[in-house]
């Protein structure tokens, strides 16, 4: 298709082609045409509409409303009543021109809508097209309505062609039948791909149109979209077509078009309450997620604004890979956050006297306890200790000296102290506080009224104190050993809770000491400094490094990546809700949360991020377990830990359809699981490539076979992304090394989550690349050492291989791992 100049608009019309020319196939050249011929209409429109200029006419409006009011002032009762009739519809007509004038400016003149739907209602028969935001123009016929409010797009998302539909749209009930239904690719003006319930047709490169394979080459929704040409590649070969139509950028790509209908009742459920999605790789729930805030905003900008929206992610890719998709959606400025960056700023502000670096060499059996859903329960019973030792000196104060009215008063007190358990220590005492200046308790007599003030003031420097209580809990064995032997028998060993212990208390003291004497360390630190300035001729016996306990003044004590959890959730308990900012002037409130790779949060981390929410308790909770990456976070499957959380009444929707990944690699990674499988696998909507293993002496030669492959494939397919994925670190460097030393072009070594998300080959570790995907995948090294028969192995490859979209290619060096099927193994090359 040949396309016109550019206009002064900034909007080319493409222009009309012969059906033969765009398609060699009959079977398609009216389908071809009528969408063609539907585009250009709307171009056209769409050309009129912003060529209208910015004139004056707006300026007219108001000013002629402005000389009605000021005639108003001055005339006659009897003349008011059409002087206000003229100016209301004065302000109709402007409201009515800058609509327009706004709605054109507002579709993306580039993809204007990405579906198209002829509806037949009774006599009446009428086309709708569904896009990203509204433009309607009854005189030329063009209806583009966004998919997040017009309720006509409900037709769009639950309806197949064919069907018949009863849909109630405002205050009544419509039924009709959906004649068309197509899902449309829309570039730069130019049409690239109709998919109808039958088939899918893709514009070539020489703009042709093609027919694709619908059972081999079809993708339908998901967390990205693709389409490839059949037949399938030739044994030992990486690459499915030449002519597979790739984008540059390899951002998370715009879905709306392909959300299918379980995943769009999801999307528009009630704006409060949780919505929890169990999915396997590429099933749908990233999608599900960002199109549920999407829609949230839409509908209540208000309460939804970006400031109450909250994305937590699993790594800092994803979270740039995400970041590209909300634009499009309509989503500005929210925060797309790993939970260890939100947790780690969050106790930065709370905790400024903190000036910890982070450990590095923590014990594992200690990330273990730290993690462990026990440590919920056990931290309410902390603070409920706390609660009972300050109830006891109350009611010593007034049941031993208070008698007759005073005695009432003081049990009015109990009741107050009472009525607001649950509610975080600090809020109860001040409440106790106030009941005590400002209610019963001014019935008490003086002494006793001194005494239990003097005991609410201890109370709450005890209740503030949050270090010390956080110090006591994880330094007191005994109080450890009870919790983990009522709420997780057998999780720990004696053994295991005296290193746990022994560990904690060390890194407890070092951190509380070093908070209580920062002021007096800098103050010292100061001193130091000035003397040194006056005090050139000291023999230099004493050292201005350090202080008078020996510790140097730069010293700083390490904190566990886990306390920040453990401070923050100690925090909400004793003083009430995280606040916002560093002077801590408003609570830190969401009033929507969603939480994607929700599986690798521990249950003590997603109730802190549980308790940020606003009454309405809106949250979207996306994960699936066989996709693990931390076997000790206390994450064992969704029912445990929704218990946990107290919210076993709420339903797990599960996803069933995998958009991302062919059949083949499906299969193949269910079978890597193993007994970690779940019973009703994900089931692929397409055919792909087998699954290829192949086998080499070392990892010099495996790199040269794959650096031949590799270097053929950027040629054929140069837009093409390819992921070289190895188990560890180390492993990548050695095949970066080989495959950048073959002159393969394009390559890449990611180490730090750093992807581009351009084409090429991104060499890398498993924990890299979790919730991305690519074209093409190769997992080296896939060797017995590697991955053996253990739960962690059969979730980093399975992981590993569900990022794959097309292709999936294992090289090992030396005994290949045992989670590989028979039939690869029988089949290895």
């Amino acid at each position: 298709m040949t396309r016109a100049s550019e206009s002064s608009t900034g909007i080319d019309l493409p222009k009309p082609a012969s059906a033969a020319a765009t398609c060699a196939d009959p079977d398609a050249q009216q389908i071809v045409q009528e969408e063609e011929g539907c585009l250009r209409r709307v171009l056209e429109q769409l050309r009129r509409r912003t060529s209208i200029p910015p004139a004056s006419s707006d300026y007219d409006y108001d000013r002629a409303m402005l000389e009605l009011r000021d005639e108003m002032a001055s005339a006659r009762l009897e003349d008011v009543p059409p002087l206000v009739e003229q100016m209301d519809r004065l302000q109709r007509l402007a409201a009515r021109r800058r609509e327009t004038r706004a709605s054109a400016q507002v579709v993306d003149v580039q993809s204007p809508y990405f579906g198209r739907l002829v509806l037949q209602e009774g006599e009446r028969r009428r086309e709708v097209l569904i896009g990203r935001s509204t433009y309607l123009d009854t005189d030329s016929g063009v209806r583009i309505v966004d998919w997040r409010d017009a309720p006509v797009s409900r037709v769009y998302y639950r309806y197949d062609e064919g069907d018949d539909y009863c849909e109630t749209f405002g205050d009544r009930e419509v039924e009709g039948e959906v004649l068309v239904r197509r899902t449309l690719t829309i570039e730069q003006q130019t049409l690239r791909r109709i998919a109808t319930p039958e088939d899918t047709f893709a514009r070539t490169r020489d703009g042709h149109w093609r027919r694709l394979d619908r059972d081999t080459t079809r993708l339908r929704g998901g967390q990205g979209t693709a389409t490839r040409a059949d037949p399938p590649p030739r044994a030992g070969r990486l690459g499915v077509s030449p002519d597979g139509e790739y984008r540059e950028d390899k951002h998370l790509r715009e879905i709306t078009a392909l959300i299918d209908r379980h995943q769009f009742e999801l999307i528009t459920r009630p704006d409060s309450g949780l919505v929890v999605i169990q999915g396997g790789a590429g099933s749908g729930k990233t999608t599900i997620g960002l199109h549920r805030l999407a829609y949230l905003a839409y509908h209540d900008p208000r309460r939804f604004r970006s400031d109450r929206n909250l994305v937590v992610v699993f790594n800092e890719a994803l979270a740039r890979f995400i970041s590209m998709v909300l634009p499009s959606l309509g989503i500005q400025e929210v925060a797309i956050r790993t939970y260890e960056d939100w947790a780690s700023r969050l106790r930065s502000s709370h905790f400024p006297s903190l000036r910890c670096h982070y450990c590095e060499e923590t014990p594992a059996e200690v990330t273990r306890l730290k993690k462990h859903p026990a440590l919920l329960p056990a931290i309410d019973a902390a603070v409920e200790r706390l609660s009972a030792q300050l109830e006891r000196r109350v009611r010593r104060a007034f049941v031993q000296e208070a008698s007759g009215a005073a005695a009432a008063a003081g049990e009015a007190l109990v009741r107050v102290w009472q009525n607001s358990l649950g509610r975080p220590l600090t809020h109860r005492l001040h409440a106790m506080r106030r009941e005590l200046s400002e209610g019963r308790g001014r019935a008490l007599p003086p002494n006793i009224r001194l005494v239990l003030e003097r005991e609410v003031r201890a109370g709450l420097d005890h209740a503030q104190d949050v270090l010390g209580v956080w110090s006591d809990l994880l330094s007191d064995r005994t109080a450890l050993g009870e919790a983990f032997a009522m709420h997780a028998p057998g999780a720990f060993s004696d053994t295991e809770l005296d290193r746990v212990h022994q560990w904690c208390t060390a890194h407890c003291a070092d951190v509380t000491v070093d908070a209580d004497e920062e002021r007096e360390r800098a103050a010292a630190r100061q001193d130091h400094h000035q003397g040194a300035r006056h005090d050139h001729g000291h023999d230099g016996e004493y050292d201005h490094s350090h202080g008078i306990d020996g510790r140097s003044l730069d010293e700083q004590p390490t904190l566990d990546r886990e306390d920040d959890t453990l401070l923050l959730r100690l925090y909400q308990k004793l003083r009430g809700p995280l606040m916002r900012g560093r002077k801590g002037k408003e609570a830190l409130v969401y009033e929507h949360m969603f939480i994607d790779e929700t599986q690798d949060l521990s249950p003590v981390e997603l109730a802190v991020l549980m308790e940020t929410l606003s009454g309405g308790r809106c949250v979207t909770l996306a994960g699936d377990v066989a996709q693990r990456l931390y076997l000790d976070n206390g994450f064992t499957d969704w029912k445990s830990v929704l218990a946990q959380l107290r919210l076993a009444h709420v339903e797990i929707e599960p996803l069933r359809l995998s958009y991302r990944s062919t059949q083949e690699i499906m299969d193949f990674s269910q079978h890597v699981l193993g007994p970690l499988a779940s019973p009703e696998p994900t089931v692929a909507t397409r055919h792909g490539a087998a699954v290829e293993l192949f086998t080499f002496a070392h990892s010099g030669e495996a790199a040269g076979f794959l650096a031949e492959s590799l270097r053929d494939l950027m040629h054929t397919e140069p837009r093409a992304s390819v992921a070289v994925i190895a188990r560890y670190p180390e492993q990548a460097d050695i095949y970066f090394e080989g495959l950048q030393k073959s002159e393969v072009p394009h390559v890449r070594r990611i180490v730090e989550q750093d992807f581009p998300f351009r084409p090429g080959v991104d060499v890398t570790d498993v924990r890299q690349v979790k919730g991305l995907e690519f074209d093409y995948v190769v997992v080296v090294e896939v060797n017995d050492t590697s991955f053996p028969a253990d739960d962690q192995s059969r979730h980093l490859l399975h992981i590993a291989a569900t990022r794959a979209a097309h292709q999936l290619w294992l090289l090992s060096t030396s005994r290949p791992s045992p989670l590989l099927p028979a039939e690869l193994l029988d089949e290895d090359r």
